[in-house]
């Protein structure tokens, strides 16, 4: 998903923002779990572990929280090594993306059920964000 204009992929991040923290950067979520999630994008261990796998570095989710800067590096590295055409076989759309944050690296394989709300929120942030979906 690297072929996204970084325009459009900042808008992309946007609409995500948006849904998993309403833009706040300092929001904690899943509190109840062992791996809160932190910042804008709500960044949990897994996910930044393989950010740091890829990057040789040595981070903490927690280094999400109010870090917009390093949340949006996250999510871009996520969708550079996840959202392919190699592992979908086909074009990677922005539904995919915002499908493989919410899902996991293998999203396209759950039941599309258990993606539909979050989607619907993904297409009407979208749509309000004049991003075309």
């Amino acid at each position: 998903m690297t072929d996204l204009p970084n325009g459009v992929m900042s808008l992309l991040i946007d609409v995500i923002a948006e849904i998993e923290s309403g833009g706040n950067a300092k929001a904690i979520g899943d509190r109840h779990l062992k791996n809160k999630a932190y910042g804008i994008l709500q960044i949990r261990q897994p996910c930044m572990d393989d950010f740091n796998r890829w990057n040789g570095t040595k981070h903490k989710a927690e280094d999400a929280l109010d870090n917009e800067l390093l949340s949006r590096q996250v999510f871009k590295e996520y969708m550079k090594h996840y959202a392919t055409v190699e592992r979908l076989g086909r074009d990677v759309t922005m539904e995919d993306c915002a499908g493989c944050w919410n899902l996991g690296p293998n999203w396209f394989r759950k039941s599309p059920k258990i993606f539909e709300p979050y989607l619907k929120k993904f297409r009407d942030i979208s749509k309000r964000m004049n991003l075309y979906v």
